[in-house]
């Protein structure tokens, strides 16, 4: 016998449904099949996982409340960059560091969409470190079972956590997830459990649970799962995984480091006026190992890293370092607007953080196609219906050793449009698949001035299956929520105010 632990702490306080009982065979242990959800007309999205996902409804009512934030970011930028953007785009001789800039709300559906990749990701990489973890540990009493690896059971392991309405919290709940560990390993004989007596047993566990339940407290364990659990069926859960529904971007002219730095001293001064409050900066740097011989990731950064740490000393933030994994360079700012015209308590129009992008034009022509290859390869991101004849031609040739050549040569694209003297007159095809010395190794399929074709058909696609469904969801909001939009005219005008 083994010790039925079962202490549930869960955002929805609710009890999960009894699972499935298997036959007595060993859990199909091949990816789950890819999810399928439509919440009306046009709205239909493709992940690996959709429970729990936020109705259309409050996302069109979140994105709707967004607006006042939006506008008070547009007029912050205006009063702080306009003094640096070139007026004359077709002047070569232009000291200006700024090409333009412009903010946006995400729409209704790219917000469902970020709450279901983000809230799914960040259940599915804690789950897969719990299960590492607890077996692992197991195997430190009880051997796996002859012609079973510990990579098998490892997945069998992650297994325990399908079935369920809600997503669990494993460090928050580790006897009770160490128990559903357990039963699988035990129904499937994966681990010979015969070697202790039940009180050894009973002992072991214990200590299994006492010892994980102290990781639990590690600080990257810990400060990953915080608030990690928030209901994404809520308005609050929804602009806490959606945390960039409001968005600017700021496209440099030739993208040096001087540049750079003089917006990083605009948005100071907006930070030393009380406007913005920065919380992190995420700064994506490249790999060396990825650079050709006589070049360093200094020779492509928008800033020094001396320079941006600086920039997050004095501006009280935290400086987030990323090796970019796909080549792609750009610097996140994320921030929340502390304003009392947006922070009023019980205001449906408070708790909306933001994000500035500082990128390249270039880098960002790229970044646009390529942000659809990467949500298509990890299938935990949801995309919309519209985009399946994009995925269905991608992971057609995005196979066996072509995918490692592929990643390769989008890094390689990276470095080439990072290089570009920017022109922002003239779009120009990317270096191709044959340019970057990749022919033989990926598929002229796969060249990503194809890639770009086919995603813009497919968002010609995507804006006719969702643009009748917005205008009558539109009008339903006008008439359900008339007295928001009275309130959100009003709010503009106290902002008006305060930038004139």
């Amino acid at each position: 016998m083994y010790i039925n632990f079962n202490p549930i702490k869960l955002y929805s306080n609710k009890i999960y449904t009894q699972k499935k009982v298997y036959n007595n065979k060993y859990p199909n242990l091949a990816p789950l099949k890819q999810d399928t959800v439509s919440f009306g007309a046009g709205n239909k999205l493709h992940s690996s996982d959709m429970s729990n996902s936020p109705s259309m409804r409050d996302c069109y009512l979140v994105a709707q409340n967004a607006e006042p934030s939006r506008y008070y970011l547009q007029k912050v930028l205006d009063k702080y960059l306009k003094p640096f953007i070139r007026s004359d785009e077709n002047s070569t001789k232009s000291k200006k560091p700024v090409c333009e800039y412009y903010t946006r709300t995400k729409s209704a559906n790219s917000i469902r969409e970020k709450v279901v990749s983000k809230y799914s990701k960040i259940n599915s990489e804690e789950t897969e470190k719990f299960c590492n973890q607890t077996i692992e540990e197991l195997l430190n009493y009880f051997p796996l079972t002859k012609g079973i690896t510990k990579e098998f059971a490892t997945i069998a392991a992650q297994r325990a956590f399908t079935g369920y309405s809600s997503k669990i919290p494993p460090y928050e709940n580790v006897a009770f997830s160490f128990n559903e560990i357990l039963n699988i390993l035990k129904s499937y004989n994966l681990l010979n459990f015969q070697v202790l007596n039940d009180n050894e047993q009973n002992n072991a566990f214990s200590k299994i649970i006492e010892h994980i339940e102290k990781s639990s407290f590690d600080d990257d364990i810990a400060e990953n799962s915080e608030g990690n659990y928030i209901n994404p069926q809520t308005i609050t859960g929804i602009k806490h995984y959606a945390n960039d529904i409001v968005g600017a971007r700021i496209i440099l002219g030739e993208s040096g480091p001087e540049d750079t730095v003089v917006i990083l001293k605009a948005l100071k001064r907006a930070v030393d006026d009380g406007c913005i409050k920065i919380t992190s900066i995420e700064n994506n740097e490249l790999d060396p190992d990825m650079l050709a011989d006589g070049k360093s990731v200094e020779d492509y950064a928008y800033v020094t890293h001396k320079k941006l740490q600086h920039f997050s000393n004095e501006t009280d933030s935290k400086l987030i370092d990323h090796k970019s994994k796909s080549g792609y360079l750009a610097i996140h700012i994320n921030l929340e607007f502390p304003d009392p015209i947006l922070s009023a308590r019980n205001s449906e129009f408070k708790g909306y953080s933001g994000e500035i992008q500082i990128i390249g034009r270039d880098v960002e022509r790229l970044k646009d196609i390529e942000d659809l290859c990467y949500k298509i390869k990890d299938n935990k991101n949801a995309i919309h219906d519209a985009y399946s004849p994009f995925r269905d031609y991608f992971l057609k040739y995005y196979t066996g050793k072509t995918k490692e050549e592929f990643d390769k040569y989008t890094y390689a694209l990276y470095l080439a449009q990072r290089e570009l003297k920017s022109n922002p007159n003239e779009e120009i095809p990317f270096p191709s698949v044959k340019d970057l010395g990749f022919e033989g190794k990926v598929p002229e399929e796969l060249d990503f001035n194809i890639l770009k074709g086919l995603k813009e058909f497919c968002y010609k696609d995507y804006i006719n299956q969702t643009q009748a469904n917005d205008e009558r969801e539109a009008d339903i909001f006008r008439t359900k929520y008339s007295k928001n939009q009275d309130k959100i005219a009003v709010l503009k005008e106290k902002i008006d105010n305060k930038f004139s």
